[in-house]
């Protein structure tokens, strides 16, 4: 992740405390003259001795972030107020006719580029979808109507799922929301946990959110698409989530089965 971001030691600062060794993800830092070094190129820079360091000697030269600082003023989770928002959250499929705001959407995306990736690749980009929504989704509606045709005609042989009590119209797919937003990715796991974190964004903003499961697989598969949205061959849509103000309110959570879980 990002080749042009090096680690920079403050020897005047750092205390050679060993915080920074010791919680290093790659192992490449060591205490030299009861000072931290680098003892090797082979950082993530995932930025854990930057942010453990309490003489702030560690510095990430080539990215430019705003930096919070924990204290006792941080706000943080409170455990009761998060389990309420996971059992009362629910896939929005009535949206408002009303434009979702820009800065909103911005927020929505910085909830996911702050998620965690695997090794810190960091490797997960998005596409706001506005002007070209109902486009979008009547290209993918095409390719549903045709593969309705050879589900009636060989469903039963090829072992093609029945979709022929759907009505592939405009709405069915993302439900006359205002935008979406195309998690675009190399890596499932990775896109994946930032839709999650995006979603949670949306809510606390006011908006409700729907994955559209339907819409990944055929738009991947879709050459003229793929190319029109710049998606690289190597990447896919992982996500697409429909994004909008609800004209819906559920009153109380629904229930859901225990947690299957063995314990070791």
């Amino acid at each position: 992740m990002g080749s042009t971001i090096k680690i920079l030691i403050n020897g005047d600062k750092c205390i050679g405390c060993g915080q920074c060794v010791a919680d290093c993800p790659s192992h490449i830092l060591e205490i030299k003259n009861r000072k931290a070094n680098l003892s090797s190129d082979q950082c993530l820079k995932c930025g854990h001795c930057f942010a453990i360091c309490p003489a702030n000697a560690v510095n990430l030269d080539g990215v430019e972030d705003d930096i919070l600082e924990k204290n006792e003023m941080t706000k943080m989770l409170d455990e009761d107020n998060l389990k309420a928002h996971l059992k009362l959250r629910r896939s929005i499929r009535q949206y408002k006719q009303t434009s979702v705001e820009r800065e909103k959407l911005e927020k929505i995306i910085e909830a996911g580029r702050l998620t965690p990736s695997g090794s810190n690749s960091q490797n997960v980009r998005y596409i706001v979808v506005q002007k070209d929504v109902e486009d979008l989704e009547d290209n993918v509606l095409t390719q549903y109507k045709k593969l309705r045709k050879w589900a009636i005609l060989f469903g039963r042989f090829l072992k093609i799922p029945d979709i022929s009590k759907y009505k592939f119209e405009r709405g069915f797919l993302f439900k006359k929301a205002p935008a979406l937003i195309l998690v675009i990715s190399e890596s499932n796991v990775n896109a994946s946990l930032a839709a999650m974190s995006m979603e949670l964004m949306a809510e606390s903003l006011g908006l409700g959110s729907l994955y559209v499961g339907l819409f990944t697989r055929p738009a991947n598969r879709n050459k003229s698409l793929r190319k029109s949205l710049g998606i690289a061959k190597k990447e896919k849509i992982v996500i697409c989530l429909a994004v909008g103000y609800p004209t819906v309110t559920y009153r109380r959570s629904a229930p859901k089965k225990s947690a299957n879980t063995i314990w070791l």
